[in-house]
């Protein structure tokens, strides 16, 4: 499937309330995060979505490119405006669980987010998630979610042919990128409102996503093995990862520092190079 993106199709399925109401298509650009940034803050309306058929300069975590094939997959940004800036880190999660129950709507294998925002089935990456703010002083003039879902492309480059997997690959059902983008930002507009309102039944809905969940994990703390095992009893209310010690402690970790490292995969210390 190679056509480009149907706008008016695309509309015509929308079915939000405010999520995606500016709704910019772009056929290429360099990274829809980057535009989303040059649009001034007068003109900036809370939910714009930008997309794009050709993503040039993708990026995803740790500064590490996002390949995406034209006009085969999403990759799209949202922009949200809100109230402060505390608590991103449970938007992102949010945003991505959101995206996740979409594709879980579409396949019987398990999708898990990998922390703090790769989309996994099983091992193999089918989505990630980029997050940065704008800030104007203290508050946030735009919080800043950028999406790639593979969803048709089977061929990629060398390093990344048994790190990805597509959408395609998994699904028997027929798929339509319009549809699926429709579906995504419904999906997401609800977990925003739950997001804002404080809801707590959404931090255990995020920890039944979460690789490693309940578990005792290795972990990298700044790229360095920890010596002990850790387990992840889950996020707190502003998104911190929470992971009790072999002293019963909790420590609270933010997504700069730390990754985790579920129990099945066996590393040594002289090992530190998990695949992303």
């Amino acid at each position: 499937m190679t056509r480009p993106f149907d706008v008016n199709l695309f509309k015509d399925l929308l079915r939000t309330t405010w999520v995606g109401s500016e709704f910019i298509y772009i056929d290429k650009v360099d990274s829809t995060n980057s535009y989303l940034k040059t649009i001034p803050s007068a003109e900036f309306r809370h939910g714009t979505i930008v997309l794009t058929d050709h993503q040039k300069k993708g990026r995803g975590q740790y500064e590490k490119t996002w390949e995406a094939a034209p006009c085969r997959n999403l990759t799209f940004t949202f922009g949200f405006r809100p109230p402060t800036g505390d608590r991103l880190s449970l938007l992102t999660l949010a945003t991505a669980t959101a995206i996740s129950n979409v594709l879980q709507g579409y396949t019987s294998e398990k999708i898990q987010i990998k922390w703090p925002n790769d989309l996994l089935v099983g091992d193999r990456k089918i989505g990630g998630i980029l997050t940065e703010c704008v800030f104007n002083g203290p508050k946030p003039d735009r919080v800043i979610i950028g999406a790639g879902i593979n969803v048709f492309q089977r061929d990629f480059s060398t390093n990344l042919r048994i790190k990805a997997i597509s959408l395609c690959d998994i699904t028997k059902l027929r798929l339509s990128r319009e549809i699926l983008l429709s579906q995504i930002l419904s999906e997401v507009e609800q977990f925003y409102h739950r997001w804002h309102k404080f809801e707590i039944d959404l931090q255990r809905e995020i920890n039944q996503k979460l690789i490693g969940y309940g578990q005792w994990v290795n972990i990298t703390i700044y790229d360095k093995l920890q010596d002990h095992k850790f387990k992840f009893i889950g996020i707190s209310d502003k998104g911190e990862l929470l992971m009790l010690n072999e002293q019963l402690d909790v420590n609270k970790f933010s997504y700069e520092q730390i990754r985790i490292i579920p129990g099945s995969k066996i590393i040594s210390k002289g090992n530190t190079n998990i695949p992303a």
